[in-house]
């Protein structure tokens, strides 16, 4: 840690008890909310500048946890390396489901996260005290408390998000001590309906709270999938836009792990406004995930009226026109100098967002060229270590999206200054044919339509000796029109 963390350690020492365990805080305090002490975890990222602020992300535990759990039971801390953004896991009671009681005095946690919390870090850290600079997400019962806290206080949280929620507590009535907080539902319907997010969902339509909720198709014991459902179907009713997600999986740690890094994502997009110091590359992948999630969110009540296609890959992709696929409804998922996702970014770390959530007609993917750069100046990663990825992402579309017509397309021949990939480029290609005629994809071989003699792309078919000039680009776009209708 640089100069900064230690200030907020000695800041610390004078007013809380906390132990320290690498970018780990574990404060305890005086919650005048609560009538008690409470502790919290927080996460702070390493080497801060002197005069940088970051945003903050609540993260909330689940009915019979606490403020320990997802540090202890999931990889959070390796994960949030990879963003830029405080991390903090409050005690919400182990059934305190983040409301006030009316009942319990000493069962506030609607004022004390919402209120006396974000405050406390506020003035203990150096944050973006704003709405935009301010996420919260949560399991379970946190799943329900970051969607209704956000509802609830629009002004304090810019995104929400939630795994397995528990979204509609008035179909609980009797489970999880919810009725110890708020009394019988039978003798306190409005106090319930009050707390329940579910019929508190239209708050959201002039809220601007950005929304991302999932849940594994085998949580029917708990309920959380019908909740789930239903509460898609409310937000779709009031035409709020939101991201809503069915995947395998059961209420369970597994679960919650494997989606994790996608709700990091999501709120480290969302608040990338408010994100200093990031790296050129991280700053253009977090602004292009925004628009990914932006569209998302309205494909849930808008539909295109036209057959759908998505183009994944890097700058190629990025760059290319739409307009010459006027017949279909184009979602651009190219992202600048992107990867196959060997490592902590690239395709396969970003699926969902990309390409899940549109759920498209056809997807076409090129890319490989950035990993091949990569092998070339440092040795890693290894074309077969490529080939392994790339059949990893195809295996993934397939399972998720078995009605979607997938195609290949052959990274394209280089020149000039980026002449040392054109061995490995033809290499990587063949590879590349091989494993879609192992999966049965069919291949858009552009490279051997622009490739000279000399092994080199052709000129006239590229504006800087790697990316595609508009002849070529007209090519493609002549390619991939064929073989979708023979497909």
């Amino acid at each position: 840690m640089k100069r900064i963390f230690s200030l907020i350690l000695l800041i610390l020492i004078s007013i809380t008890i906390f132990a320290k365990q690498n970018d780990i805080l574990t404060i305890t305090h005086f919650s005048t909310t609560l009538n008690q002490e409470k502790t919290f975890r927080i996460y702070f990222p390493p080497d801060a500048k002197a005069d940088e602020k970051f945003p903050v992300l609540f993260v909330l535990h689940g009915a019979y946890g606490g403020y320990k759990d997802w540090i202890d039971r999931t990889n959070v801390e390796d994960l949030a390396d990879n963003y830029r953004m405080i991390l903090v896991f409050p005690d919400g009671g182990e059934f305190g489901w983040y409301v006030d009681s009316p009942i319990e005095k000493d069962s506030q946690y609607e004022t004390y996260v919402a209120k006396e919390l974000v405050t406390k870090i506020d003035s203990l850290f150096p944050t973006v005290a704003s709405r935009e600079g301010r996420g919260i997400m949560g399991l379970s019962m946190g799943g329900h408390g970051a969607l209704l806290l956000s509802a609830k206080h629009p002004d304090v949280f810019g995104s929400a998000s939630a795994l397995s929620g528990i979204l509609k507590i008035t179909e609980h009535p009797d489970k999880w001590h919810i009725a110890e907080r708020l009394g019988s539902m039978n003798e306190n319907q409005k106090v319930w309906e009050d707390n329940s997010v579910w019929e508190q969902a239209e708050r959201f339509k002039d809220a601007n709270v950005k929304i991302l909720f999932d849940c594994g198709v085998d949580d029917t014991q708990t309920g959380a999938i019908n909740d789930s459902r239903k509460f898609h179907e409310r937000l779709v009713e009031f035409k709020i836009p939101h991201i809503w997600r069915e995947m395998a999986g059961t209420h369970s740690w597994d679960y919650w792990q494997t989606h994790l890094e996608e709700h990091l994502n999501f709120h480290q997009s969302a608040m990338i406004k408010m994100t200093p110091n990031l790296d050129k590359w991280k700053q253009l992948y977090f602004e292009r995930l925004l628009i990914f999630f932006d569209e998302n969110s309205q494909i849930s009540f808008t539909k295109p009226d036209k057959p759908t296609i998505c183009l994944l890959g890097s700058s190629s992709m990025q760059g290319f026109p739409s307009d010459l696929l006027p017949e279909y409804y184009v979602y651009n998922r190219g992202i600048n100098s992107d990867t196959l996702g060997i490592g902590t970014k690239g395709i396969s770390h970003r699926l969902e967002e990309s390409v899940f959530d549109m759920r498209p007609d056809f997807i076409f993917i090129l890319n490989g060229t950035n990993d091949l750069g990569d092998h070339h100046r440092t040795g890693e990663p290894s074309i077969a270590r490529m080939i392994e990825e790339y059949e990893k992402i195809i295996l993934k579309i397939q399972e998720r999206l078995p009605e979607t017509k997938l195609f290949i397309v052959t990274c394209q021949p280089v020149r000039d200054k980026y002449a040392h990939l054109a061995t490995p480029t033809h290499s990587f290609n063949m590879q590349l044919k091989s494993i879609a005629e192992k999966n049965k994809i069919p291949v858009i071989d552009i490279y051997s339509k622009l490739v000279g003699e000399d092994s080199l792309i052709k000129p006239e078919y590229t504006t800087d000796g790697l990316h595609l000039s508009p002849a070529a680009q007209k090519i493609l776009a002549e390619m991939m029109l064929k073989t979708m209708k023979e497909k």
